[in-house]
């Protein structure tokens, strides 16, 4: 299967990340995929939850 072909066929996903304080850490939550992260930076804390999602 060519390039373009395996482009055509890959589908876009949207999940939603939920940001909050808690305590001493920023605390992203995925409820689409039911996973957590933490960073001590809300980017940290997107990132980290980013490839949590991935590895779903």
């Amino acid at each position: 299967m060519s390039s373009s072909q395996q482009a055509k066929n890959t589908k876009t996903q949207t999940f939603t990340a939920i940001l909050h304080w808690e305590e001493d850490v920023y605390v992203a939550e995925c409820p689409e995929v039911g996973t957590a992260s933490q960073g001590e930076t809300i980017e940290e804390a997107i990132k980290t939850i980013f490839r949590r999602v991935l590895a779903c």
